[in-house]
């Protein structure tokens, strides 16, 4: 009878920790999500920020541009709250039906009000999605808060300071070794 144990996968050790099981169940996802993105939908700004003025993609126009396309391809989006110290991170997931999975986690916070978590959630899926699939990766609302020095190109921003040299500590003097041969017994 033959062994139905598979071969293990010589890539493990070279997975990052958010995705796997194995080298080749993410590399089949991957070709999944590459076979997909021609097929994704406008990817168009179709929110307002009434606040800072800005524009950004909606999660619901991100999740019918994408997941029709990632579906077709056997790759479902999956999305969790997990309470860790401190508050909940938002956990985004791309499965693949050949077993192969990729996440991302997103900070959402403090647990004490309802309506903060749940917000926090769904801009935590729409960061995670996009990050998960390389589209729209423009800062969509942290420009306009920026200092200006921060949101100056770097060429225009002053030189860093240059670095402080490391300080050796100081030598010990060196003792002269003892001429009787019993001294280091």
């Amino acid at each position: 009878m033959p062994n139905a144990t598979p071969a293990p996968d010589p890539g493990v050790d070279l997975l990052p920790p958010n995705c796997g099981p194995s080298i080749t169940a993410v590399a089949a996802l991957d070709g999944a999500i590459a076979a997909a993105l021609p097929s994704f939908g406008s990817l168009a700004k179709d929110g307002d920020n009434s606040y800072l003025k800005t524009s950004y993609l909606t999660l619901p126009a991100l999740l019918e541009a994408v997941r029709p396309a990632l579906m077709a391809q056997g790759v479902l989006i999956t999305s969790s709250l997990r309470l860790v110290p401190g508050g909940f991170v938002c956990q985004t997931t791309l499965q693949h039906s050949g077993g192969g999975w990729r996440a991302s986690q997103f900070p959402v916070g403090d647990p004490s009000n309802a309506q903060r978590v749940a917000a926090a959630a769904t801009y935590g899926l729409r960061i995670n999605l996009q990050q998960l699939l390389a589209v729209c990766g423009v800062d969509d609302d942290g420009q306009p808060v920026m200092p200006p020095q921060q949101a100056a190109p770097m060429w225009q921003q002053p030189p860093a300071a240059p670095p402080v040299p490391y300080a050796q500590p100081p030598q010990q003097p060196q003792q002269p070794a003892p001429s009787d041969p019993n001294a280091y017994v």
